[in-house]
């Protein structure tokens, strides 16, 4: 190779360099403005006033809530919404002993099974609650928003012992497939209340 060749071989293999470390800055750039994106989303999608949480709330299911009980706080993120109905509020919480509601919705498309994992993730970091472990101790026909669905009861223990009751269920939303997760101890577990907020849902 004579040194002209080898010049011109050095300077493409620069350019093509200069190129690289080019598409690796654009991308890094691309990545923080993507991040940034979706943090701001997330932060703008979260309510923690009882008028917000109840708008959106709203926007999944109506309803009656139960005595005591309004609506704490609210997520909405992409294609998934939920928002957390608990006694007394957000400044002045009740004792974790009474059930708390957790009401969701999520678009076509996404794992609802994932989804249900994610609302008992969010319950257990409200209540202080980890490692539940549960069994079906009841399965019945409830109707809600005009369908019939099937409405499970599980009980089980977190991993202090103590244990714990749920509620699950999946209905149509307003837009989109709504999830009713209620979890509480037994021994504070109203059925005739829990049972005439479900079936309120509208």
């Amino acid at each position: 190779m004579t040194i002209v060749e080898e010049k011109k071989s050095n300077k493409w293999i620069w350019i093509g360099l200069g190129g690289a470390v080019l598409f690796c800055l654009c991308a890094v750039g691309v990545a923080a403005l993507l991040f940034m994106n979706i943090g701001q989303q997330f932060t703008e999608g979260m309510k923690t006033d009882p008028e917000g949480a109840a708008e959106a709330a709203h926007t999944i299911a109506d309803y009656e809530l139960p005595p005591g009980y309004q609506e704490q706080m609210s997520v909405n993120f992409f294609v998934y919404s939920m928002v957390v109905i608990g006694p007394g509020s957000m400044e002045t919480p009740s004792p974790s002993t009474e059930p708390i509601i957790m009401l969701a919705q999520f678009q076509a498309g996404a794992n609802q099974q994932q989804m249900e994992e994610q609302i008992r993730q969010s319950f257990e970091q409200q209540s202080g609650r980890r490692g539940l472990t549960l069994k079906i101790v009841e399965t019945r026909k409830m109707t809600i928003r005009g369908k019939e669905v099937e409405v499970i009861t599980y009980e089980g223990t977190d991993d202090k012992g103590l244990v714990m009751r749920q509620l699950i269920t999946t209905f149509p939303g307003k837009d989109g497939t709504a999830m009713l997760m209620i979890m509480g101890n037994p021994e504070y577990w109203d059925k005739e209340e829990i049972d005439t907020f479900v079936e309120s849902i509208h």
